[in-house]
């Protein structure tokens, strides 16, 4: 059974309550300003702008929710629904792979998306001569993961057809933009 969504429970009864009261209450004081400044009570009716603007900033406050929820929708695309970690996508020939970056900013690569590039059976005995900085699951990853030098050794010795380009694309768009970015960035 999956986690509710919470951007999807957002806008409860209690919400639209508070939404529809803070409403009424702009559109009572407005109505009461212009009563009082009929009569030519202007102290009341400066009073009752301060009522107004409270109101609207309750109303205002009630709606942030909904108001951020193409920003959250983009937020999840960005990190990847699979998990809250940040990663980044790069495309191989259509096909998607998501790049996470460890601690010290080095690249770790999904290992299920290699695999399907490489048309690749994915169990213990296919990486079991792999050591912990080739292949495992990096802090902070809820993936098997190759590192760069893994993923390397696993396409030196593959066989599948797309291996030579994905080593090409591997140095020339992925690991360049990485070393270029990380050249740019202040320490």
């Amino acid at each position: 059974m999956n986690a509710p969504d919470p951007i999807v429970e957002r806008g409860t009864g209690r919400t639209w309550l508070l939404r529809i009261a803070s409403l009424a209450g702009i559109i009572a004081t407005i109505a009461a300003i212009g009563v009082f400044m009929r009569k030519g009570d202007s102290n009341t009716a400066g009073m009752l702008v301060f009522a107004a603007v409270l109101c609207a900033l309750l109303f205002a406050w009630s709606w942030k929710d909904s108001l951020m929820v193409p920003f959250e929708w983009a937020k999840r695309y960005v990190q990847g629904v699979e998990s809250g970690e940040r990663h980044e996508w790069y495309a191989f020939r259509g096909q998607r792979v998501r790049v996470f970056l460890d601690e010290a900013q080095r690249p770790w690569f999904a290992l299920n998306e290699i695999a399907f590039i490489l048309s690749l059976e994915v169990d213990d005995k296919t990486f079991r001569h792999y050591g912990k900085q080739e292949f495992g699951t990096p802090t902070h990853v809820p993936e098997k993961c190759l590192s760069e030098s893994g993923l390397r050794r696993l396409l030196k010795y593959s066989s599948h057809a797309d291996a030579g380009a994905l080593r090409l694309w591997l140095d020339r768009d992925v690991l360049r933009l990485l070393k270029n970015r990380a050249g740019r960035e202040p320490t």
